[in-house]
């Protein structure tokens, strides 16, 4: 894989890793966050691997959404890739729906407007990339209903969009950890950080799925829900 120009949204810790895998591999990355003082450090730690800018801003809205593609289809020309690893967590339960508007907003609508706008950057070949959770679908996590309905809708709505952008030759995948470890370190050996069924998964066994679904080896990989959690959601 190379020479890609990849559009990630949300970065954090996995966007963080996922973006030094990426430069390393000869792609030019836009990262983004509302977070400007986090994003110009990463930027300036990791110029010295490829080409990367950020666009600081929060998204809120279709409008944010937007922006954000335009903003950077003007630098980049065309998306081969967008990941979006928007977060948010909120406790809740039916007798307690706090959670619900924020919850809905960052792990549905945000990705499926992003999407939109996109698509029309994106060419044949290109893939859409959303993070979900291991075990959101196959557990009934109480205090956890808006985290856990938006995520099983997010999911629902990848299979969707797979099917139907099928005639224009754009994949959509959903990577699935359970929590996700923090601090990522260049060049730590992270496989010693982690043992099969722990709960949190280091973000570089993240990145390294993600990174499988964006160059042409996983080109028949369509529509997938991919666990990466060790086997947490055995349990």
């Amino acid at each position: 894989m190379s020479g890609k120009n990849i559009l990630i949204a949300g970065t954090g810790e996995l966007g963080k890793s996922l973006s030094y895998d990426l430069l390393l591999q000869n792609n030019r990355v836009i990262i983004n966050s509302r977070d400007a003082g986090k994003l110009k450090e990463i930027v300036s730690e990791f110029s010295i691997y490829g080409k990367i800018d950020y666009i600081a801003m929060e998204l809120k809205d279709e409008g944010s959404c937007k922006n954000l593609v335009v903003k950077a289809a003007e630098s980049i020309k065309h998306i081969d890739s967008l990941i979006v690893m928007v977060g948010g967590f909120i406790e809740d339960s039916i007798e307690n729906l706090d959670g619900l508007e924020s919850m809905i907003t960052n792990h549905l609508k945000i990705p499926l407007y992003l999407s939109k706008y996109a698509l029309e950057h994106m060419v044949y070949g290109s893939s859409i990339i959303f993070v979900s959770n291991s075990s959101i679908s196959i557990k009934n996590k109480t205090n956890l209903l808006s985290y856990s309905i938006s995520k099983y809708a997010l999911e629902k709505s990848a299979k969707i969009m797979a099917a139907e952008l099928l005639e224009k030759g754009i994949r959509v995948n959903v990577v699935a950890p359970e929590y996700i470890k923090q601090n990522f370190e260049i060049g730590r050996n992270y496989s010693k950080m982690r043992k099969y069924g722990d709960l949190e998964t280091p973000p570089e066994d993240i990145s390294d799925l993600i990174d499988f679904l964006v160059e042409g080896k996983s080109s028949w990989i369509n529509g997938a829900i991919i666990p990466v959690d060790g086997g947490h959601s055995l349990k």
